[in-house]
């Protein structure tokens, strides 16, 4: 009897340690967040999430290269309760001071010099990254698609007084790694 007791224990725990595994956002809110260091000054970049979109032969869909590329298209996003339409080409060659904030602009392509990446890289943003967000990016794609973003950000202060963060994505529920989005349509 003491035997069959012992293995219905280790059964219901390595149940509840499988069955409770903590969303890593979740995991992170959960955590103890201290006071910052006195003094210290921070700036927190903007989160920019990153869209390479293509087609079934691999082209690049915002590439202006590419036949029947999208640039044209009728593209929109909701993001926060703000509706974004069209894509934008971003020249901007940086900020002139350090204190720069996020402005929300929706949709825009960075020249290839910006990025130094070879492929286009759609990008959505910038979205705050001083603020909390859990919250949904809902894209519309020309071809009559939809994809569900959901955005995930949060600060804490470690027991030294320095910010941590943690940003995840999820992609129509599934959890991808970085912050460059990867769809064939």
């Amino acid at each position: 009897m003491k035997r069959f007791a012992l293995f219905i224990t280790f059964a219901a725990l390595m149940l509840s340690s499988v069955s409770c595994e903590k969303d890593p956002f979740n995991a992170f809110l959960d955590q103890k967040s201290y006071d910052p260091k006195a003094g210290l000054i921070v700036d927190f970049n903007p989160i920019e999430i990153g869209f390479i979109v293509t087609d079934g032969q691999g082209r690049n869909l915002f590439d202006e290269s590419t036949p029947g590329n999208w640039l044209s298209e009728p593209l929109s996003a909701t993001f926060d309760g703000r509706t974004f339409k069209g894509v934008r080409r971003y020249d901007w060659p940086g900020p002139e001071t350090k204190a720069y904030l996020a402005v929300l602009k929706g949709f825009y392509i960075y020249p290839s010099w910006y990025t130094r990446s070879e492929e286009v890289v759609l990008t959505f943003g910038e979205i705050d990254g001083a603020e909390k967000w859990d919250t949904d990016l809902s894209v519309s794609w020309p071809d009559g698609s939809k994809d569900v973003i959901r955005v995930q950000h949060a600060l804490r202060w470690n027991a030294e007084g320095y910010p941590e963060s943690y940003t995840g994505l999820k992609v129509n529920g599934q959890r991808i790694d970085g912050r460059t989005i990867r769809l064939t349509k």
